[in-house]
C-alpha cells in the first residue's frame, strides 16, 4: 500500500515537472523554428535587416530555435501586421519585423484589422531613414526641378506606405509639379523601374541604397534632393530635410510622420503570447543589440543600428495612436491617404 502511494506520488512529481518544464520559454523554443516575419518581399532594406537579425538573435533566445525569414508583401505592412496580430499562432513562433504601423493604423482608410497598442513591442534595431532618390538620366535632378517639371513620375509602394506619404506630403509642402504613382509591390521592382527610367525615382530607405545598391553612390548613379529624417543625416550633411523645407501645418505633418519611424524598424509578437515568452524575447532582443559579432556585421554590411527598447517603442506607438482625430485629418489630406 505505501509503496504504491510512493510511486504514485513519484509519477504525480515527475508529471508536475514535466509540465513546468514544458511551460518554460527554453523547452518551448528547443527545436523550434521561428519565423521572422516582413511585410515586404526580397531584396530591399526589410530583407537585408531580416536576414542579419535571423542570422544572430537565436543564439540569444533560450532553446536556440532556428530562425526563417517569411515575406508577407502587401498594404504597406498592413497584411503582415494583421496576420501576426489575428492569425498568427499566439505561442512566440512568429515574430513581425514591422512598418511603421501606427501611421498605417491612423492614416489607412481600410484593410487595418491591429491595434497598434495591443502589440507586445520586443524593441526596435534602427529608425527607417527615407530620401527621394533620383536615377542620374531622370529629370528632377534638384528641388527646383522637382517644383517646375511635370515630367517627374515618382513610384511608390501602395497608399498607406512611406514611400508614397513622403513624395505626397513633399508636393503640397513645396508646391511640387511632379505625379506619384503606387501599387509596386516592392522595392527590389522600384529600383529596377527606376534604372530602367520607367519612373524618375522614390522615396528609398538609405539601407536600400548603402546596404543593397552602394555602387549607386560610388558612381554618382542617383542624387538625393531631400531626406526625410528628423535631422540631417551624417552621411548626407548637405541634404535638407522635408521638415527643413516647410512651414507652418506641413511642418508639424512631418514631424509627425518623423515620429513613428522607429515603429519602421521594430519586432513585435502577437497580444495574447504568453509574457514569459515575451519576457524572454526581449531579452534576447536586448542582448543582441549590444553582441559584438551582430554589431559588425551590421557594419560590413552598412547596415546602420539605433537602438531603442520595448517600452521606448510602446510611448512612441501611444504617441501616434492618441493623436487627435482633427489632426489626423489634416496628415490625411496631406499624405493623400483621404
Amino acid at each position: 500500500m505505501r509503496l504504491g502511494l510512493t510511486c504514485a506520488l513519484v509519477a504525480l512529481m515527475g508529471a508536475f515537472v514535466s509540465v513546468a518544464r514544458a511551460q518554460t520559454p527554453e523547452f518551448f523554443y528547443k527545436g523550434k523554428s521561428v519565423s521572422i516575419v516582413m511585410g515586404t518581399g526580397p531584396g530591399g532594406s526589410y530583407d537585408l535587416y531580416g536576414r542579419l537579425i535571423a542570422t544572430h538573435y537565436a543564439k540569444h533566445i533560450p532553446g536556440q530555435p532556428n530562425i526563417i525569414v517569411e515575406h508577407m508583401p502587401g498594404a504597406g505592412g498592413a497584411i503582415a501586421g494583421n496576420f501576426i496580430f489575428n492569425n498568427a499562432p499566439m505561442d512566440g513562433s512568429k515574430i513581425l519585423l514591422a512598418h511603421a504601423l501606427p501611421l498605417i493604423e491612423k492614416l489607412q482608410n481600410e484593410g487595418v484589422r491591429f491595434q497598434s497598442k495591443k502589440f507586445q513591442w520586443l524593441g526596435a534595431y534602427d529608425q527607417i531613414s527615407q530620401m527621394l532618390a533620383i536615377w542620374h538620366t531622370s529629370p528632377g535632378q534638384s528641388m527646383s526641378e522637382l517644383k517646375s517639371d511635370r515630367n517627374v513620375v515618382l513610384g511608390s509602394m501602395g497608399r498607406s506606405h512611406l514611400s508614397y506619404q513622403w513624395a505626397s506630403l513633399l508636393k503640397d509642402a513645396v508646391g511640387g509639379q511632379f505625379r506619384v504613382i503606387s501599387g509596386f509591390p516592392t522595392g527590389g521592382e522600384l529600383n529596377m523601374a527606376m534604372e530602367r527610367g520607367e519612373i524618375a525615382g522614390w522615396v528609398v530607405a538609405w539601407e536600400n541604397i548603402s546596404g543593397g545598391n552602394a555602387d549607386w553612390l560610388r558612381n554618382k548613379k542617383i542624387s538625393i534632393p531631400v531626406q526625410f529624417t528628423l535631422s540631417r543625416m551624417p552621411e548626407l550633411k548637405d541634404v535638407p530635410t522635408l521638415i527643413e523645407l516647410s512651414s507652418g501645418e506641413n511642418k508639424e505633418i512631418a514631424e509627425f510622420l518623423a515620429a513613428g519611424t522607429p515603429h519602421a524598424r521594430a519586432l513585435a509578437v502577437g497580444p495574447s503570447v504568453p509574457a514569459d515568452r515575451v519576457a524572454a524575447l526581449r531579452v534576447a532582443f536586448e542582448t543582441m543589440m549590444k553582441d559584438q559579432a551582430f554589431l559588425e556585421e551590421a557594419q560590413k554590411r552598412n547596415l546602420s543600428i539605433t537602438h531603442r527598447n520595448a517600452a521606448d517603442v510602446q510611448r512612441l506607438t501611444e504617441r501616434i495612436v492618441d493623436a487627435s482625430p482633427e489632426f489626423i485629418a489634416k496628415v490625411k489630406k496631406a499624405v493623400g491617404a483621404d
